[in-house]
């Protein structure tokens, strides 16, 4: 056994060198079947830890047998295209040699595959970069697999480069149809975009919508009442789209300040549409978003008290709110609306956070004198911080975590929050800027003070 992992180096140092066109002979690799499998490992091995970088690592990706199907369906490829070449040319030993050659310099392509990922952050203003990186990649494995077939045929083989370049050509024609015939399943995957997950109950299920009913109504009922002659200001987040943890995270991390620093404990609860959280907090539905606002409308001095409604989710050029939870077909929240269910409610005071892409949409529809209305975004811009990656938006941890955890003034969170954002987007290289914008009610800017003034642990206006 020793002498084959002794091999096994051999032939990986000797990959190396073929990889990267540097002088290296056919005696210097080991050609045999057990290098041939144990170089198949080790190809398997590097996609497994690659594919957990990409979706294991920092996120909620979970580990999937399935990937073998690919590694099967790889190796099954190779070897035959090496038979059908070693055919074509007349030399038998050619059907071991060219697998073992270009699988022991496989190992460089894959590793400097995803260097770049690891360093920078996938910003818009890299998208030509990672294309011309592609590309690239594209022409070494191209490159590689021609210099393996010219190394693997006999050095007295006529027209050996040509044949080499024939044979590259076969090798790689598979990287072009076989998305089409191949099994499309990674080691590591990331919650499904379309299906419910998985690892968790779906929520299309009996047991799912009966809990449902029951933790809105146990949330609803744990709200504490209004204080005579006390400004109190109640809490609801929402988290909108099930296919990203980052907003579940985003509105928890809001719900956290805002007890601790801000008097909301015991009068705030949040609403959000996550695989994990079917059966511990209320899905984020319109309908759900109604009813927690109108108990809330029930509860509260409509004349004194404030209501803050944080919207976290993806949001489109028409300035509609996405509200995702599959399988479920759930009606998305667009500014009328969630104006219609303030009224509805009789909430007078209201502050509404919005953070997704072209929120600032939302301003014109929600504006009165009596509203606070901060947007993580112009109407024409997209906002950043989302993906499976992140722990919070950027805007949302910035208002939040930066400003409103450290500023006892929700106008001066903001322009923290707003600085802190440009600082983000400008070391990212993010473009254009997603431009927070932020709108107040004359009667608001009056009432705000009374907030701002509140009792509690809050710190004075600077950043610490």
């Amino acid at each position: 056994m020793r002498h084959h992992f002794t091999a096994l180096v051999r032939n990986l140092v000797a990959g190396a060198r073929l990889a990267s066109f540097l002088p290296v002979s056919r005696l210097a690799f080991r050609i045999d079947l057990a290098q041939l499998l144990l170089l198949l490992v080790v190809s398997a091995l590097i996609d497994l830890g690659v594919d957990w970088y990409r979706y294991g690592y920092g996120t909620d990706g979970y580990f999937s047998w399935f990937g073998l199907g690919n590694e099967f369906f790889g190796a099954g490829i190779l070897l035959f295209t090496a038979a059908v070449l070693a055919l074509a040319f007349g030399q038998r030993p050619f059907a071991l040699a060219l697998p073992v050659l270009l699988l022991s310099g496989f190992p460089v392509l894959q590793i400097l595959r995803v260097v770049p990922s690891a360093a920078f952050d996938a910003t818009p203003a890299w998208e030509i970069y990672w294309a011309v990186f592609e590309a690239v990649m594209i022409l070494w494995a191209f490159a590689l697999a021609a210099r393996s077939v010219g190394l693997a045929l006999a050095p007295s083989e006529p027209g050996r480069w040509w044949r080499a370049l024939a044979g590259a050509l076969a090798l790689t024609a598979p990287m072009w149809f076989a998305p089409v015939i191949a099994p499309d399943d990674s080691w590591w995957n990331e919650p499904s975009a379309e299906g419910a997950d998985p690892r968790f109950p779906n929520p299309a299920s009996e047991p799912v919508l009966s809990a449902q009913q029951h933790l809105l109504e146990e949330a609803l009922s744990d709200l504490g009442d209004e204080r005579p002659d006390v400004t109190d200001l109640y809490f609801v987040g929402f988290a909108g789209d099930a296919r990203e943890d980052v907003f579940r995270k985003d509105v928890l991390a809001a719900q956290r300040v805002m007890d601790e620093r801000w008097g909301t404990e015991g009068r705030s609860l949040v609403l959000i549409n996550n695989p994990r959280t079917l059966l511990e907090f209320p899905a984020a539905t319109v309908t759900n978003l109604r009813e927690a606002l109108n108990e809330i409308g029930a509860a509260i001095d409509v004349e004194q008290d404030v209501v803050m409604v944080y919207l976290a989710s993806h949001g489109s050029r028409r300035h509609v709110l996405e509200v995702a939870l599959p399988p479920l077909e759930l009606a998305p929240l667009t500014a009328p609306a969630l104006r219609t269910l303030l009224d509805g409610a009789g909430i007078k005071w209201r502050i509404v956070v919005v953070s997704a892409c072209y929120s600032g949409g939302f301003i014109e529809a929600l504006t009165d004198d009596n509203t606070l209305i901060l947007t993580a975004s112009a109407a024409d811009r997209a906002s950043f911080g989302c993906g499976h990656r992140s722990d919070v938006t950027f805007f949302g941890g910035a208002l939040f975590q930066h400003g409103l955890a450290h500023y006892d003034s929700l106008l001066a969170a903001f322009e923290a929050a707003r600085e802190r954002v440009a600082e983000r987007e400008k070391a990212g290289a993010f473009t254009p800027p997603s431009d927070p914008r932020i709108f107040v009610g004359p009667a608001m800017a009056d009432k705000l003070r009374e907030l701002d003034r509140g009792s509690g642990p809050r710190r004075s206006g600077r950043s610490v």
